[in-house]
């Protein structure tokens, strides 16, 4: 599935080369604030916690490739980035960070809504990368089972952009199935025992910076009439 997403992301951009006269290819990354999650004590004696837990934002990363093609006023924009997803549960005894890597996907419809300002929205294809783990889980090696390899998410926001250079700020919602999941915890290490994690769904606001590395408008007279790629 991930060559597949690849060869498509590749065939998208050289199409824009092709065919488009108002296209731009270039390179973006940033970081993000995961939010989300809910770890429910399950009470099996006076011992053991049955509090339930919500997730701390917390940092985690993203970067990769764009490819932009205008239709006046409006766009469509692929992007091709590798992100990952961080939150924490703050237990009683010291927090546990909770972490996904993923290929996110998204497709994205803009308007050209004044000057330098975008807006636009769209949905995104993801795909897990390795392993989803939680720290202080006994059971599986803090490896969360039953998360779904690639599910959908929505995507809204806005941009500004300068020459070649671009910020943006955009929230991302999860759509994963969410259904409840046992966990074994370190008790002595966190002060929580046996949990039902009730919601694994972590939603992002992203930000990040992009540059262009090749732009149909920074391009000469001359070099429009000639074929191939071209980068200034």
């Amino acid at each position: 599935m991930k060559k597949i997403i690849t060869l498509f992301i590749l065939s998208l951009f050289f199409s824009f080369n092709a065919f488009s006269q108002d296209f731009a290819v270039g390179l973006k990354a940033g970081v993000n604030i995961g939010h989300g999650g809910e770890i429910a004590g399950l009470t099996s004696s006076a011992n053991y916690t049955g509090d339930t837990y919500f997730s701390d934002p917390s940092e985690g990363f993203h970067g990769g490739i764009f490819g932009q093609y205008n239709l006046g006023k409006y766009f469509l924009r692929l992007e091709g980035m590798y992100n990952t997803v961080t939150t924490e549960f703050p237990f009683d005894v010291r927090p546990a960070e909770y972490q996904m890597n993923k290929i996110n996907v998204p497709l994205l419809l803009g308007y050209h809504f004044w000057g330098p300002l975008d807006v636009y929205l769209g949905p995104a294809y993801n795909s897990s990368v390795g392993d989803v783990t939680l720290q202080g889980m006994e059971n599986n090696g803090g490896v969360v089972e039953n998360i779904a390899s690639s599910y959908l998410s929505a995507n809204m926001g806005v941009k500004v952009h300068f020459g070649r250079f671009e910020l943006d700020v955009r929230y991302e919602y999860n759509f994963s199935s969410n259904e409840p999941y046992i966990v074994d915890m370190i008790n002595s290490a966190y002060g929580i025992n046996l949990a039902s994690f009730e919601s694994r769904r972590i939603h992002q606001l992203m930000l990040s910076a992009s540059v262009g590395l090749f732009d149909s408008k920074y391009r000469s007279k001359k070099s429009k009439r000639k074929r191939g790629c071209y980068f200034r």
